[in-house]
């Protein structure tokens, strides 16, 4: 070809690419993961020849799942996938169900939700406070209201306040995996210690305190001195908080930093990925390592998606599949999520080639390593 011609071929060809339309995959869900989330939507975007407009609107995982269900849109999800740190509620799941779907749970990284507090260092030496979860429930629905009540000096006999300092709880004010997670560990562990109930919203006592968002809660512990609230633990450990020492199943006291986080999947049983989910818990589980509110997060993904536009299904089958790349596990621990075993990865592998996907759709692939000429083309990330 000559010259002239080829850097016509090539114009024609940028011309044309930049007049497609993007291809879009937008979901919606738990705030814990979002930054990861937003990381690898832009670095999919920064990688990609063609055009991608990706969005995850980070609402928390009740509100996620009501996009997800879609009870009011005909059942039709408002976004194309959706996320959590809790599985689908059995009434969501059945739901979803009686209208006709199939839904698939799709781990893809454990995570822990820990105890933050603002008690100054001066008042314990800098050392971890150390609770039960007995105890813990106990302040929570404040029976305990004093930072020197007798049952948390017990157990931190170095711990030094002014008499009579309140225990300032706060708590996620709207539908909150993070909340889930924490009532439903107090109800498993202390039953006779917590009657609050549990769930992703629960009717706390009248002198606690409300927040917004992991943001909102970050705030109340940041701007006020002796508040203990519950935060995914990777938030908490970049803005420095204070974590409480949490006494595991084993008797150890450890915070989630010191913990094996992957641990209390170990040797845990799933039902299958179409399945109900309700009930799949990684709570105080046994182990010296173990860390007591451990989480999977999730990715809630309709098992039929022949009718979704194949460029989008493409895409969106190849951010799931990023989650457990080697790339993708490496960024999960930046961000202090732990990726999964091998064995939950070979669950989620046979979970996505038991999914429907458009006929004739094309895949996108990775370049993984240098390849030239090929690794130009439209369909690589």
């Amino acid at each position: 070809m000559r010259p002239f011609a080829a850097v016509a071929a090539m114009v024609i060809a940028a011309a044309s690419t930049a007049g497609a339309q993007p291809i879009t995959l937008h979901g919606s869900g738990t705030t814990n993961p979002s930054k990861y989330f937003w990381q690898v939507m832009e670095l999919f975007r920064e990688r990609s020849r063609m055009q991608l407009h990706m969005t995850y609107r980070a609402i928390g995982s009740s509100s996620g799942q009501f996009e997800f269900v879609g009870e009011d849109n005909d059942f039709a999800p408002f976004n194309d996938f959706g996320s959590g740190d809790i599985p689908m509620t059995k009434t969501n799941y059945d739901a979803v169900k009686a209208a006709g779907h199939d839904m698939v749970h799709i781990p893809f990284a454990t995570s822990a939700i820990a105890i933050f507090h603002s008690v100054p260092a001066s008042a314990h030496g800098g050392s971890a406070i150390k609770l039960t979860g007995c105890v813990l429930a106990k302040i929570f629905s404040r029976q305990i209201k004093t930072w020197d009540d007798a049952e948390i000096v017990a157990l931190n006999p170095g711990l030094s306040v002014p008499a009579n300092t309140n225990i300032k709880v706060v708590h996620r004010v709207l539908g909150s995996s993070s909340t889930s997670g924490t009532t439903e560990y107090l109800e498993g562990v202390c039953p006779e210690s917590w009657s609050l109930g549990s769930g992703s919203t629960i009717t706390w006592p009248d002198d606690t305190f409300t927040a917004e968002g992991s943001g909102g809660m970050a705030s109340f512990i940041q701007e006020n001195e002796y508040a203990i609230g519950y935060l995914d633990a990777g938030h908490g450990h970049s803005l420095k908080f204070q974590e409480v020492a949490l006494r595991n199943k084993d008797g150890q006291s450890l915070t989630s930093e010191q913990a094996n986080i992957g641990a209390a999947a170990d040797g845990t049983t799933f039902p299958a990925a179409d399945a109900d989910w309700s009930e799949v818990n990684l709570y105080d589980k046994p182990g010296a390592t173990t860390w007591p509110i451990t989480v999977f997060s999730y990715f809630y993904v309709r098992k039929d998606l022949s009718t979704m536009h194949p460029h989008t299904a493409a895409l969106l089958k190849a951010f799931l599949t990023f989650s457990w790349s080697e790339e993708g596990k490496s960024l999960l621990g930046d961000f202090d999520f732990t990726p999964l075993p091998d064995s939950m990865v070979t669950f989620n592998e046979n979970t996505v080639t038991s999914m429907a996907w458009p006929t004739g759709m094309q895949e996108f692939t990775f370049e993984t390593s240098t390849d030239s000429g090929p690794g130009a083309g439209d369909m690589i990330i």
